[in-house]
């Protein structure tokens, strides 16, 4: 059976967190709970941050692995207490490795996102996906008739379309950079995060 992917928060958007110290990113990410984005992902390399990210946000945040590219990187999330574990490519060992953990597979075509699926995948992404028109967008989904995520450099107008099309949510990489985290003030993240409130 297939594991769930978790709760993906109320907006359908998942926040790649930048690569900073936890200590850094807590008062980022208590903005992004505030702002009903829960669904959040960190590098393998921010790996050592996550046991401290969960102790503040486990209950309100799902925070997975983006970026597994090894059947080892999958164990690790696992073991680290990862909600998920992500690949921007088609790696169906990841999905055994992962011990239970949903796995979420990349590919660009529909072949590939089809044998994400039956790899056990608990949903695929279509990375990158502002390398391809409006066209697929409005077409894709029902074509790969799976759990599809729209991951990349994403506008605003751009992940509309994927869900309206059937998409189940966006990963937008670039919503949170490391200066709106960094700053003296949070304001213009909070600004960034209400314009992104897809759904509202």
């Amino acid at each position: 059976m297939v594991p769930q992917l978790p709760d993906l928060g109320v907006h359908a958007v998942v926040v790649s967190l930048p690569d900073l110290d936890a200590d850094e990113l807590l008062p980022a990410c208590e903005v992004l709970c505030q702002e009903g984005f829960t669904a959040w992902g960190v590098r393998m390399v921010q790996l050592p941050q996550l046991p401290a990210l969960l102790r503040v946000f486990g209950r309100r945040a799902r925070i997975g692995v983006q970026d597994a590219t090894t059947p080892d990187d999958a164990t690790a999330a696992a073991r680290a207490g990862a909600a998920f574990v992500a690949s921007p490519y088609l790696l169906p060992e990841l999905v055994p490795a992962a011990q239970g953990l949903p796995v979420i597979l990349g590919g660009m075509t529909p072949s590939e996102l089809h044998a994400g699926m039956v790899a056990g995948a608990a949903a695929v992404q279509l990375v990158p996906s502002e390398a391809f028109g409006t066209s697929y967008a409005r077409t894709l989904p029902a074509l790969v008739e799976h759990p599809l995520i729209a991951s990349g450099r994403l506008e605003r107008y751009q992940a509309d379309l994927w869900l309206e099309a059937g998409g189940i949510a966006v990963w937008p990489r670039q919503l949170v950079e490391p200066d709106a985290v960094l700053g003296d003030s949070l304001d213009d993240l909070r600004v960034t995060l209400q314009q992104w409130r897809l759904g509202d």
